[in-house]
């Protein structure tokens, strides 16, 4: 996919691998509930909600739980601060966004979208090929993706919790409520009790037992031949400032300014009181994600050896995969390659209807 222009003004130390950025700042949402329930300081939260209420803005296209079916991710249009509110956090889960496109388009006025990476970087082609989409869509907000895994990784989360009968499953949260927060399930109890408050058992599980050890065993492969985990086609993107210690935090946004009007919005969030930011080092976003930095790099690799055996990859154009490759060591570089090797073995990959 071809790349943007990078703008005036981006930090040269992280174009190469990250994209244009023009600014970093950390933060967090003023408002302690949105704080303390997202999954990492409430940012993008806090700008929606200027977007809303000050900004002009007259909805916000992004993903919520769906209320049938918790386990499943479904597009809503906020137009009202409570139901924004209610949506927030992270969902490690297939969800589409780009599905409900048409309420953009429909839409009385500009519009927010938050999304993950790929999500972004659709709006961004289908803006291209329609402008009254281009138009409305008038702020972009990422938020940091390592790969998005199946269901079956969220299935799997409930059955360790001990949950055997899904369908009484009433909600369910990857994060929240702290940094770096936990899952939490609700089931319902009895069918026959009236009182919801003695109706409910609560399930939790830390942050890094249902990601580091679960979720992870269930990403799908075009996530790991993705090389946009932090929104370049965005206005702004969100993340986790994992260089800080984890412990009993409230929460922090590490927010990557990506355009001028990333930046006005910003601006603008914090002068309305909706967030509080201070401006960051260029180094604590590679200090921040490791994993996604080592991933980056060691992509080329990946789909070279892919391409040898005769599997089809994709082809990336403005991304310097090949630069970035050649900052990995050669020991890393024969530790990807015979990884890849591998994995493709092992998990069956050469099948076609795995691409």
């Amino acid at each position: 996919m071809e790349n943007s222009t990078h703008p005036i003004g981006e930090i040269k130390d992280l174009s190469e691998d990250w994209g244009p950025v023009l600014q970093i700042r950390e933060g967090y949402a003023h408002d302690f509930n949105v704080r303390y329930k997202a999954s990492s300081g409430g940012a993008a939260t806090a700008i929606a909600l200027w977007a809303l209420e000050h900004g002009d803005y007259c909805g916000v296209l992004h993903i919520k739980e769906d209320p049938e079916d918790p386990v499943r991710s479904i597009p809503v249009f906020s137009r009202k601060r409570d139901d924004l509110i209610a949506a927030q956090g992270s969902r490690y889960s297939p969800a589409s966004p780009c599905s409900a496109f048409d309420f953009i388009r429909s839409a009385e006025g500009k519009c927010v979208f938050i999304g993950k990476p790929c999500d972004c970087a659709a709006l961004r082609k289908a803006g291209d090929l329609d402008s009254t989409l281009k138009e409305k869509a008038a702020l972009i907000i990422s938020i940091f993706c390592a790969g998005t895994p199946t269901t079956a990784g969220t299935l799997a989360i409930l059955e360790e919790m001990g949950i055997q009968d899904k369908t009484r499953l009433r909600s369910f949260r990857y994060r929240g409520f702290g940094w770096p927060g936990s899952a939490i399930a609700i089931v319902r109890n009895n069918d026959t009790i009236k009182n919801v408050d003695d109706n409910e058992l609560t399930f939790s599980m830390s942050y890094e037992q249902a990601w580091g050890k679960i979720l992870t065993k269930y990403g799908q492969l075009r996530c790991r031949l993705c090389p946009d985990k932090t929104g370049e086609f965005a206005d702004i993107a969100v993340g986790d400032p994992w260089y800080r210690e984890r412990g009993n935090d409230v929460g922090r946004s590490l927010i990557l300014i990506r355009s001028t009007t990333g930046l006005t919005c910003v601006q603008q969030t914090c002068e309305s009181g909706y967030m509080k930011t201070e401006k960051s080092m260029w180094q604590r976003l590679p200090e921040s994600q490791k994993s996604i930095h080592t991933g980056r790099r060691s992509l080329y690799g990946r789909m070279m050896v892919f391409k040898m055996l005769g599997i089809p990859a994709p082809h990336y154009v403005g991304f310097f995969l090949n630069r970035s490759w050649r900052h990995v060591n050669l020991l890393n570089k024969v530790k990807t390659i015979t990884g890849t090797f591998k994995r493709i073995i092992t998990r069956n990959w050469f099948a076609k209807d795995k691409i």
